[in-house]
């Protein structure tokens, strides 16, 4: 079914080309056929990874590592990349990822340029979280977003991660308590309401006015113009979005989730108690339209500090330095189950987005939601205990964006930089562009 969005304005501008009523109007009409409303969220986490974590199998026919494991369930929504290079500038492996992670080369990151595309059509451009701290040789920033050179700090509270999104939420979203309609503003209950008006019954006045300057011929066409627009309604699924409006108004459900009560900063020993609380704001955000771009930093550049989750039989004094540990021995093992733990992280997200309608879509169905980390693997060949390569990083990009490929394969990047991949993002947004990041750094879309 067509997901298309009618404004008063253009067919106002239909009606008023006298007898030329079903050729100007239609085109009017189909003319404005709105693109699926698409997002994107991206997330890294620290330290590498185990380097044995790639799927076996090619295209759709591939069995996922302990490490992805928990994605199992959600294979058919994802694209798993294989033999991906985590390009990077010179110097500290991890500061360099740090820079380059969402950066690809360039000062302003990736998920800022895709802000600024989206600009003005939502209330907030972006929202970064910040999960834990970061030390070291890495350096130490506020989050994994920059703009013109500089790190944007991320929010690190599940309540101001809340707070900065729900006071955007227009008042029509159902309440958790009692799921009723609470409007809080004149425009929220306008909008409610041209929700659920026909066209027809939305410029009735303008037409009625209109019928009565014309003549008895050109007002028989009129009647039998709008009774094919009455059929075409029942033909299509149909949005008014009032003029003025700022923006494309979202089909999706939006519900306002109660507000949770975790104030404090998330360290990486808090992230399997907290981290749920700012997915389900990310979930939230996208379904409301209340941002189209999210980021979250899970550990930074290097992280030093402990990280303890029983539920996941992660115990390491220093995840850092466990990750410099044979891969081979009881470090690896636990850098599997870590890797693992991200992985799940990382699906309870695609399933709330899933969760979420958006027309006859699902909110994951138009998203791109990326999970990688800061670098590549320990050497497969020979284990050095100082190695974070950049090469074979693993790296997994669920939902179509808008449909715009299809999902549940592998794709064998030879190599190629992970700029390749967020340059298939941008062309799926509508970004008229050759290359993202450094130019140098790009050999085209990844994703076909």
């Amino acid at each position: 079914m067509r997901n298309i969005k009618f404004s008063r304005r253009a067919l106002l501008a239909g009606l008023s080309v006298g007898g030329a009523f079903c050729g100007g109007l239609g085109r009017n009409l189909y003319a404005q056929t709105a693109p699926r409303i698409t997002r994107v969220a991206m997330f890294g986490y620290a330290n590498g990874s185990h380097p044995d974590s790639a799927p076996t199998g090619n295209g759709t026919d591939f069995v996922l590592k302990p490490h992805m494991a928990p994605l199992e369930t959600l294979r058919n929504d994802i694209l798993v990349f294989r033999n991906m290079t985590m390009q990077r500038g010179s110097g500290n492996s991890h500061k360099a990822t740090s820079f380059s992670i969402f950066g690809l080369g360039a000062t302003t990151s990736i998920d800022q340029t895709f802000a600024s595309h989206f600009k003005g059509s939502t209330p907030l451009a972006s929202l970064e979280i910040s999960i834990g701290q970061t030390a070291g040789g890495g350096g130490v920033i506020p989050g994994l977003s920059q703009l013109n050179g500089s790190f944007l700090p991320g929010v690190r509270s599940p309540v101001a991660a809340y707070q900065r999104i729900a006071e955007r939420i227009a008042g029509d979203a159902a309440s958790p308590d009692t799921g009723t309609p609470t409007m809080t503003s004149p425009a929220a209950t306008e909008v409610a309401l041209l929700r659920r008006k026909s066209v027809l019954d939305f410029i009735k006045d303008d037409v009625k006015l209109y019928q009565g300057r014309l003549g008895p011929e050109e007002r028989t066409k009129m009647d039998f113009y709008l009774e094919s627009l009455r059929t075409l309604e029942r033909d299509v699924t149909g949005t008014i979005t009032p003029d003025g409006m700022g923006g494309p108004v979202s089909m999706s459900t939006c519900t306002k989730l109660a507000a949770p009560t975790i104030s404090k900063n998330t360290s990486m020993n808090d992230m399997g108690d907290h981290n749920r609380l700012y997915l389900d704001v990310i979930a939230m955000a996208f379904a409301c339209n209340v941002t189209r771009v999210a980021t979250g930093m899970w550990g930074g550049g290097e992280s030093d500090e402990p990280f303890n989750y029983a539920a996941a039989a992660i115990k390491t004094a220093d995840w850092h330095a466990t990750s410099h540990l044979d891969p081979a021995g009881s470090g690896g093992q636990m850098m599997i189950r870590i890797q693992a733990f991200m992985a799940g992280e990382f699906a309870y997200l695609l399933e709330k987005l899933k969760s979420y309608s958006d027309g006859e879509y699902s909110v994951l169905d138009n998203t791109a939601a990326v999970l990688s980390t800061q670098n590549g693997t320990s050497t497969q060949v020979a284990f050095a205990a100082t190695d974070h390569p950049k090469q074979n990083s693993p790296f997994i990009v669920a939902g179509s964006c808008g449909g715009a490929w299809k999902t549940g394969r592998v794709i064998d990047c030879n190599g190629r930089a992970h700029n390749d991949v967020y340059l298939s993002i941008a062309k799926a947004i509508g970004m008229n562009v050759d290359s993202v990041g450094l130019a140098s750094w790009c050999q085209g879309p990844m994703i076909t």
